[in-house]
């Protein structure tokens, strides 16, 4: 829900800040067309450098990014989520607002012992063995202490900033002000959907601030990788854990950036690179549910070499239509198929049904054509992506947020593991994970399972369909409506009602034949044919001579 508009009377002070921020960084004439403080802005053009004189050294998106990091941490974070959505703004912007950092001075350990104490109801010294007074991190939302329990186990003790709410609610308010004003006033600019921006923002804010839907999130990734050597998520320490209170088990390891330390350490780079890789893509293609925030300042290398991941803030989630859709993306590239490749994407949806299917088949030729005069190893996955995303701006095509946070996490992943290792294969990494997933997606069992899903939902309905037209009867009965017909024709809408029964009768024996049949198939019993039991393709093919028949006799 946005904030409401007037409660930004209370943050005058704050807006005009924000405002002289703008007006010095260049941007005094899109401030002025907001019409707000008229007689302020008009003062402040004599004190303030020209937006000519500022332009000359530096672009629109760079000087934006500097204002945003003026601003302060909410701003700071707005870049970062405007980073990730290629779809809104244009390559430059997206690549300038990559550069934001997520860095400010911590808050004092009295503050921290304060909030610790008051979420966990008991004093430090009883629940702690030691807790160090100096962060180890210090980012706009919250820092990092190490500390150990009284049994000796290591943590890692994330603690939210005080009063960071208030002052996020304050910064997004006016977000919305300002936001809500470029739409009305400054039509150049409202073409990057500003109040849609910051929408999305306060609604990520809100789940970052909850610190009980990060652990959430960090336990889920255990639980997916708990039976793989080569990843390993740290435990999170529910009893010791709150809103604003997350502990977790620290965990010791080698920024996978730091080469020379793993090389000292006997680590193999080209292994550790495809791990690293590997890892990535069991998490995107494989369960769905990837770190979205895999900068190497989050990732380690453990003592085993497995992958450590921290930081569990920022998480995407791709549902099986665009794991499918990324598979056989990918798949159908690889053979060349690019007319295949056009059509699974009108079939997703993401292309209307007006768009030219040939021109869409030519774009996606002038996008891969150039890569296979390539060898695999050269091959970049994610600036593939990219590149995507470009021309589905020209098809006005339909992203998903999370496939652009994808992307986003595999330029990162690419990045590092081709720094390990240059001449990294991501291809040969992928293919095991883009074919399983394609095996999947043509699997007659899957198919009948996903059909026979349907056909309960459907089953289901028909079911509470006579109780539904009862209590239709029942109201109209007590209620004594009165409806009045004209006899026209009566007899054939006779007749018509007569045939529309049988033709439902026909319909209920078609679908008892399917479910039957899907229940044998489900069973996997009996003589089998194409691994399929026989008397379940017995059932299907009555069913689709009574079908048949259906439509043939109108």
């Amino acid at each position: 829900m946005e904030i409401r508009k007037h409660s930004t009377i209370k943050n005058i002070n704050r807006l005009r800040q924000i405002l002289n921020i703008f007006i010095r960084h260049g941007f005094g004439e899109l401030v002025s067309q907001l019409h707000i403080f008229r007689l302020y802005i008009l003062g402040k053009r004599f004190l303030t450098p020209r937006a000519e004189d500022v332009r000359a050294h530096r672009s629109t998106p760079e000087r934006l990014r500097l204002a945003l990091e003026e601003l302060g941490p909410t701003f700071v974070k707005l870049g970062q989520l405007m980073s990730t959505r290629a779809d809104w703004f244009p390559d430059e912007w997206s690549m300038e607002f990559k550069k934001l950092q997520d860095k400010v001075p911590p808050f004092p350990f009295e503050q921290v012992r304060e909030l610790v104490e008051k979420e966990l109801g008991k004093p430090l010294e009883e629940v702690y063995a030691t807790f160090d007074s100096v962060p180890i991190a210090s980012a706009s939302i919250a820092q990092v202490h190490f500390a150990t329990l009284k049994d000796g186990r290591e943590l890692a003790v994330k603690v939210r900033r005080p009063e960071i709410e208030k002052v996020l609610d304050s910064d997004i308010s006016i977000m919305y002000v300002i936001a809500n004003l470029i739409v009305k006033y400054v039509p150049d600019w409202a073409r990057y959907r500003p109040v849609e921006v910051v929408r999305e923002f306060h609604k990520t804010i809100r789940q970052e601030l909850d610190f009980t839907i990060e652990a959430t999130r960090a336990d889920r990734f255990r639980r997916n990788f708990k039976d793989d050597p080569e990843a390993y998520f740290p435990r999170v320490y529910w009893e010791y854990s709150s809103k604003k209170v997350m502990t977790m088990e620290r965990i010791g390891g080698i920024p996978i950036d730091e080469l020379e330390a793993l090389k000292a350490a006997g680590f193999d780079l080209k292994e550790i690179a495809e791990r690293g890789v590997r890892v990535f893509f069991r998490q995107a293609l494989g369960d769905g549910f990837f770190h979205a925030d895999m900068h190497p300042g989050n990732v380690f290398v453990g003592k085993k070499g497995e992958i450590i991941h921290v930081d569990f803030g920022i998480v995407g989630q791709i549902d099986d239509d665009l794991r499918n859709y990324l598979a056989k993306l990918l798949y159908y590239l690889i053979r060349r198929d690019f007319k295949t490749m056009a059509l699974v994407h009108k079939e997703m949806g993401l292309i209307g049904p007006d768009v030219d299917i040939r021109e869409f088949e030519d774009a996606l030729i002038d996008i891969a054509e150039p890569i296979f005069g390539k060898s695999l190893s050269e091959i970049n996955i994610s600036a593939l992506l990219w590149k995507l995303i470009e021309t589905a701006k020209r098809f006005d095509m339909h992203m998903q947020p999370n496939l652009l946070l994808l992307q986003k996490s595999m330029v990162v992943i690419e990045g590092v593991g081709r720094e390990l290792y240059p001449k990294l294969n991501v291809w040969a990494v992928a293919r095991p994970f883009i074919f399983k997933l394609m095996k999947k997606s043509i699997d007659p069992k899957a198919a009948v399972k996903k059909g026979y899903e349907t056909i309960i939902e459907m089953a289901e309905f028909t079911s509470t369909l006579p109780s539904q037209l009862t209590s239709v009867f029942n109201k109209v009965i007590k209620d004594r409506l009165r409806i009045e017909f004209a006899h026209l024709n009566l007899e054939e809408l006779n007749a018509e009602i007569g045939h529309v029964g049988n033709r439902l009768v026909y319909g209920m024996i078609i679908a008892s034949l399917v479910i039957g049949a899907s229940l044998i198939v489900m069973a996997g019993k009996g003589p089998m044919l194409f691994e399929i039991p026989v008397v379940g393709l017995a059932g299907y093919g009555i069913a689709g001579i009574l079908g048949l028949r259906l439509v043939i006799k109108k």
